[in-house]
């Protein structure tokens, strides 16, 4: 039998393998048996740093434990098939999660899953099939075309007409002046450290600046009251977000903007609105806004309220973590925001006297 030689990427260096499981004993089990030179062995003890060391270097192979803190297996899996499809997916599970594993492989979320405990050369052949698959998408994937001259003008109209219907929207009240704008970026800082293509940055900016395009369809007595909500004004105002996808859809983008906008409002845990959608049934760049939307908020002043603390904002988005906002896109959120990357306060703007802190606008 001759000896298995070493699996390198295109650049000549090893292939990276991550593993993530919060149990160290697995960690270091799985490490030692793909120790020996034909890898390079990378170990993550959760979700949240597995994402950071994506962000880091290429990565050709993950191997995700399922039942983990903050998120599931399946969760993680599928953010980083969005996010990073050459990199090719092995989930580990108990024999009694083999239908958790089955449903991974339908979704395409990962193509093969190991049992625990595990046979070492099934588990080795499967790490080698793995990267021969990353090398196979690397291949097909090829270097990056020029975008044609005509989607690329299409684009460049969509931005600009995004930006024109965020401003007409923030026109309507100076105390949310440059809200849409503002979320935008956010979204922004929070997709480029979630390692997203230009083009999935494009459709995010695109998304933030029209998230809020449907309040043109509320009332200014609603939209603009200083005193609290009644429930009819309330339910009102839970209208905008299928108010803004029927105005874009007509629009023709070259991203589902329509989607991202009536989603922005749906919560991690299945309680937002329009739909009760939950987990990764909500598009990435609605979870990525849903959390800069509530960020700038409470970090800006309004009409009827004045700009929540850091220390208070980072105890409530903490707080909702999971729940309300999707844990990694929270917990990235956190991290920029500790980093100084995400700016406090997003606005200075000075209150008329009298104004109470009352609520957090919709």
């Amino acid at each position: 039998m001759q000896p298995q030689q070493c699996k390198t990427n295109q650049a000549g260096s090893l292939n990276a393998v991550l593993v993530v499981d919060d149990e160290p004993s697995v960690v270091r089990a799985v490490e030692r048996l793909l120790s020996g030179g034909k890898y390079e062995v990378l170990t993550a003890a959760g979700p949240v740093e597995a994402i950071s060391k994506l962000r880091q270097r290429e990565v050709a192979v993950l191997i995700s434990d399922q039942v983990m803190p903050a998120m599931t297996g399946l969760e993680l899996l599928a953010l980083v098939r969005r996010s990073w499809p050459e990199t090719v997916g092995i989930m580990m599970t108990a024999c009694r999660d083999v239908g958790l594993a089955a449903e991974a492989i339908n979704r395409s979320l990962v193509q093969y899953y190991v049992p625990k405990p595990w046979d070492n050369r099934a588990f080795l052949g499967l790490v080698g099939e793995a990267a021969d698959l990353h090398l196979q998408r690397k291949r097909r994937t090829g270097p990056k075309q020029e975008e044609t001259g005509l989607l690329k003008q299409l684009k460049e109209q969509s931005g600009r007409a995004a930006f024109s219907l965020a401003r007409a929207v923030d026109a309507r009240d100076r105390y949310t002046h440059r809200h849409s704008e503002n979320v935008a970026e956010l979204a922004l800082v929070v997709g480029r450290a979630m390692g997203l293509s230009d083009n999935e940055l494009e459709e995010l900016r695109v998304g933030g600046l029209l998230h809020d395009v449907g309040k043109i369809g509320i009332s200014d007595e609603v939209l603009r009251k200083p005193g609290k909500l009644t429930p009819r004004e309330f339910d009102a105002i839970r209208l905008h977000p299928e108010i803004g996808a029927s105005i874009v859809e007509p629009i023709g983008f070259v991203w589902d903007i329509a989607g991202i906008i009536w989603q922005h409002h749906e919560d991690h845990d299945g309680a937002g609105y329009p739909r009760g959608l939950m987990g990764d049934n909500i598009v990435l760049p609605a979870r990525i806004i849903h959390v800069a939307d509530a960020y700038e908020a409470m970090a800006a002043d309004r009409v009827y309220r004045s700009a929540r603390s850091l220390d208070s904002i980072k105890k409530e988005l903490m707080r909702c973590r999971g729940t309300q906002f999707d844990p990694v896109v929270g917990d990235i959120f956190l991290e920029q925001l500790q980093k100084g990357v995400i700016p406090y306060p997003c606005s200075h703007r000075r209150l008329p006297r009298g104004r109470a802190d009352r609520r957090l606008s919709p």
